[in-house]
């Protein structure tokens, strides 16, 4: 699922070798084969394009130049399984052709992107289908389709010859650039129900007027402070490129399970909640590198970091660490995936942790005598 950053870039990129947007979605469903084959004909023409990144096509996106594509959206119903689409494409090919399709929420909106990976080209379809003939490589060139001719076709190959495999080390970090261990001890904290913050009262005959709005959610900012604070395992995730030529688009993707279903949380280090104030305090609020978020809106949730192009030798960094905050002792399982436009199917790893420790309840007497004494440090795990 791509971040709303990077639709908001692509939505103001315009139409190219790499980009196409649509108003709607594709005829699939109990559509003719002219019809279909509008969608086979534009992911092989993205895919032949001569480019050094992914390339997609937006559904629900219509081109407005010289401004950003308008987000019109897609109805609820009518989406169309990957799978679906995956089988269509692949059965008419001569070689396997990698993309994705995926339906999410952006501006308010439901919308569709295919996303093409760079990899080894030309494909094309052995048997004619619809508006697509058979044996013939159909190449996107600006923002329109056209057919390649024999010396585009030709530099495919040997620019894609030209590189060999892509070799890539992935690490699992703590905080200070040591691998990652995977035993941890923590403290895992839960709070009676507690109520609204009230300040105490001076009888008004001999109080100043105060003007200043008393934070309501004090106790219960106080009890997520604390919980974060006493059960947080912060990890960088860094990738070094291997290969003789660069990585681009590299993007890291992280997921979580629990063996027994205990509850967790994933959060970027810069959304870790901090120590609360009594009154309301309208510091900005400060979202991290841009690069980097945990998505909520799928399945489950993802930490998402984009690292850009990784050159060969270059060790790149996640641009804000990850928090994870356990709940409940455990074994919890951490699934790292890299992407990056030249590694075909995408590279992945796993790291059990087990964290054990003890379990407190405090009530709000408790919270109240430890936001007493606090002070605000930095998360010291």
């Amino acid at each position: 699922m791509l971040p709303d950053s990077r639709l908001e870039e692509l939505r103001s990129a315009g139409e190219s070798s790499t980009l196409d947007y649509k108003a709607e979605r594709y005829r699939f469903a109990k559509a003719s084969e002219d019809d279909k084959s509008e969608l086979l004909k534009d992911i092989l023409a993205l895919a032949n394009s001569q480019r050094s990144g992914e390339a997609y096509i937006l559904l629900g996106f219509k081109e407005n130049a010289p401004y950003p594509a308008e987000v019109v959206g897609l109805p609820a119903d009518g989406a169309v399984d990957d799978s679906r689409i995956q089988e269509f494409i692949n059965a008419k090919l001569e070689s396997k052709l990698n993309f994705h399709y995926e339906e999410q929420m952006f501006s308010g909106k439901q919308i569709g992107v295919i996303s093409i990976p760079k990899q080894h080209r030309p494909f094309y379809v052995t048997k004619s289908y619809g508006r697509v003939e058979a044996n013939t490589v159909y190449l996107r060139r600006g923002s329109s389709t056209g057919v390649a001719t024999p010396r585009e076709i030709y530099r495919m190959g040997v620019a894609d010859q030209a590189k060999g495999d892509a070799l890539f080390d992935l690490m699992v970090l703590d905080e200070q650039n040591n691998s990652l261990g995977d035993l941890f001890k923590r403290t895992f904290l839960t709070f009676d129900d507690l109520p609204d913050y009230r300040r105490e009262r001076v009888s008004a005959m001999f109080a100043a007027p105060n003007y200043i709005k008393e934070n309501s959610g004090y106790w219960r900012e106080g009890a997520e402070y604390y919980q974060a604070k006493s059960s947080l395992i912060r990890i960088r995730v860094a990738v070094t490129n291997r290969s003789n030529f660069a990585l681009t688009g590299v993007k890291l993707e992280i997921t979580w399970s629990a063996d027994n279903g205990q509850s967790f949380k994933m959060l970027t280090a810069d959304s870790l909640p901090d120590l609360p104030a009594e009154e309301w305090n309208f510091r900005p609020s400060f979202t991290g590198d841009g690069g980097t978020e945990v998505d909520e809106e799928g399945a489950e949730p993802v930490y998402i970091s984009l690292l850009g192009t990784v050159r060969p030798g270059e060790t790149r960094r996640v641009g804000d660490d990850l928090a994870f905050l356990p709940f409940e002792p455990g074994v919890y399982t951490m699934k790292v995936r890299v992407l990056a436009n030249e590694i075909s199917q995408p590279g992945a790893i796993e790291w059990v942790l087990t964290v054990d420790g003890e379990c407190k309840h405090l009530s709000c007497d408790d919270l109240g005598a430890l936001l007493d004494t606090d002070e605000d440090e930095e998360f010291d795990h």
